[in-house]
């Protein structure tokens, strides 16, 4: 009974593959969002006909309830089915969750004529599937675990990122987008939306010269739930986008959040030929964080290593 349970988790119809591949997200999770739609990532479900673990070992990690199959763990399971109503609340939506994922990506759509939130609407359904799934490896390999409000922050502050690299003149960052997500209804011809003040929005991104490549980092430090993220986004002098980071850090001051990005963008452009052959250049809002990179001394002395690597 378990095994046919499991087996009818993958659905049978074609996965619309033009919808998926658009741009919005690192191709690896774009991937990632075929492959679960098609039922074919590596669920308990999956590896349990396979005989690779046992039917006791093949429950969701969320609920303990069921086996996981894709479409239980990303969709179904009352812990996802609290995120995307999560995402749904924020605009004040409804919606009557569909039997299987491809159900509810065909079903995936924000009405209106706002170009920019149906790209954050379409980038936002794999980003939450992502993330959980994310949640759950890091539940069953390193017995680490996020609360809810963790993972929405989360969430948020992978599409800012991601929004980073589209190329629209999108002017908040992830702080301000976690503080009032309804930002993200922004358009260009007249601003943001109505809503509650938020701080000095920057500079649309400016392109680098020629035969230079241009990081973009920043960082995120939540004291409320005592989480630190640093991410980039690597784009030439045409604003193509080319390579992307992001990982959480143990809770941390924002500059030295922010050095801590400068630092991983470095080495990430060290380790690759067809970074490290071009000139580069890396952008950061901190002030702070920037005068501590360019001096030949001074900075928080926890960072003595970073900042001489720099």
């Amino acid at each position: 009974m378990e095994m046919a349970k499991s087996q009818n988790c993958v659905s049978s119809l074609p996965v619309p593959v033009k919808k998926i591949w658009l741009d919005l997200i690192p191709p690896r999770i774009e991937i990632f969002t075929w492959f679960a739609m098609m039922g074919k990532i590596n669920s308990k479900a999956k590896l349990l006909s396979l005989n690779i673990i046992r039917p006791s070992e093949a429950l969701c990690i969320f609920c303990n309830a069921t086996i996981e199959c894709a479409d239980h763990l990303l969709l179904l399971c009352e812990f996802s089915a609290g995120i995307w109503n999560w995402w749904l609340n924020l605009w004040g939506l409804r919606w009557a969750l569909p039997g299987s994922l491809k159900d509810a990506f065909d079903q995936w759509a924000i009405s209106g004529r706002n170009s920019f939130l149906k790209k954050v609407w379409r980038a936002i359904f794999s980003i939450i599937i992502w993330s959980i799934w994310k949640e759950r490896n890091s539940r069953i390999f390193d017995n680490k675990s996020c609360s809810i409000a963790q993972i929405q922050d989360l969430i948020l502050t992978r599409l800012s990122w991601w929004i980073s690299g589209w190329g629209d003149p999108f002017p908040y960052t992830a702080a301000e987008i976690i503080c009032n997500p309804l930002c993200l209804a922004w358009k260009s011809s007249d601003g943001a939306i109505k809503g509650p003040a938020i701080p000095s929005p920057p500079k649309p991104w400016s392109p680098p010269r020629n035969a230079t490549l241009k990081w973009n980092v920043d960082a995120l430090v939540s004291s409320s739930q005592s989480m630190s993220a640093i991410g980039g986004v690597l784009r030439n002098h045409k604003g193509v986008f080319m390579c992307v980071f992001s990982s959480p850090i143990p809770p941390i001051e924002i500059n030295s959040a922010e050095v801590l990005a400068i630092f991983r963008a470095i080495q990430i452009s060290m380790r690759y030929e067809n970074i490290r052959s071009n000139h580069l250049e890396i952008e950061s809002d901190s002030m702070n964080a920037v005068r501590w990179c360019n001096e030949d001394k001074g900075g928080p002395w926890n960072l003595n290593f970073q900042l001489n690597f720099i």
